[in-house]
């Protein structure tokens, strides 16, 4: 049987990284993309036969659409790709770091606009939103509003580009302190890794977000 052939955009990071391996693990083929070739050739190396890698600068639109159609035809995308912006609250934060948070929704759109291109009959595309878009909290209100758009951009894409299924898995706090969740787990990149590659396997799951993050803000039980 083939192996389905997964592109992970911003692959060489935390949750994109775990994914990748958890994938290689279930006999997936990866790809995995960023910015810096060495890094990737090493994470290549790292995951072994079943992966390559592709550099490319995903915030590009054209970079982007050109290296996404010259790749041979994928099954699934995801699109765990890290930005680093000085936002926080929206009283605060300026237009321009606002702006330079919201590259991870621009990002996703796109993705979302060229996958009628790139994928596989049958392919999904899975975003990574956060938990902020749920439950908003003070200090967060640029981070609430791309995790929140992210969420209804699932919604909507999964209307326009169907049948290609497109989710998000919503993470709460990774590598912090919990915060009034309900488990005693502390969240770890596995944790959404493991939810990516349960989306991408069952075929019936679609115009999905799924928190992933122990009822972060809703109990009472803090570690």
């Amino acid at each position: 049987m083939k192996r389905e052939r997964v592109l992970i955009i911003g692959g060489s990071g935390g949750m994109g990284l775990a994914t990748a391996k958890v994938l290689i693990k279930n006999d997936y083929e990866i790809i995995v993309s960023g910015r810096t070739e060495a890094k990737l050739i090493d994470i290549s190396n790292q995951l072994g036969p079943n992966s390559s890698y592709v550099v490319m600068d995903a915030s590009n639109t054209v970079e982007l659409r050109n290296k996404l159609t010259e790749l041979p035809k994928i099954d699934h995308m995801v699109v765990a790709v890290s930005v680093r912006a000085n936002a926080s609250d929206i009283k605060t934060t300026s237009e321009e770091n606002a702006k330079q948070a919201f590259q991870r929704f621009w990002i996703s759109y796109n993705v979302l606009h060229f996958a009628s291109q790139v994928l596989n009959r049958n392919g999904s595309v899975t975003l990574i939103s956060g938990s902020s878009g749920k439950t908003p909290l003070k200090g967060y209100g640029v981070w609430g509003t791309l995790h929140g758009s992210l969420n209804t951009l699932v919604k909507q894409a999964s209307i326009d580009i169907a049948p290609f299924r497109v989710n998000a898995v919503s993470p709460g706090g990774i590598g912090i302190n919990t915060d009034r969740q309900l488990t005693e787990h502390r969240g770890n990149v596995e944790d959404i890794a493991n939810m990516i590659f349960a989306i991408i396997s069952n075929p019936a799951v679609t115009s999905t977000v799924i928190d992933v993050d122990g009822g972060e803000r809703m109990g009472t039980w803090n570690g």
